[in-house]
């Protein structure tokens, strides 16, 4: 069960960043009344945006895999 809650992270980590990615392109594009230049600097943001939640919730993914290694080199040994 653990490792499928996992890899549904995983898999919602990816949608949530495309979304993090278009939302702030949409507000940032209505928001700043320049057009292009705000979907651009909605782009810039949210890839920054993007990168740190979604950064962060892939390394905790990574943790658990790497935690779940140790133990069954540990069981091994």
């Amino acid at each position: 069960m653990n490792s499928f809650l996992a890899n549904a992270l995983g898999v919602a980590n990816t949608i949530l960043a495309a979304l993090l990615i278009l939302g702030s392109m949409a507000v940032f594009g209505n928001a700043v009344g320049m057009g292009g230049f705000g979907i651009v600097v909605g782009l810039v943001v949210g890839l920054v945006l993007a990168v740190v939640v979604c950064g962060l919730l892939a390394i905790l993914v990574e943790i658990r895999r790497e935690l779940v290694r140790i133990r069954e080199a540990l069981a091994r040994a």
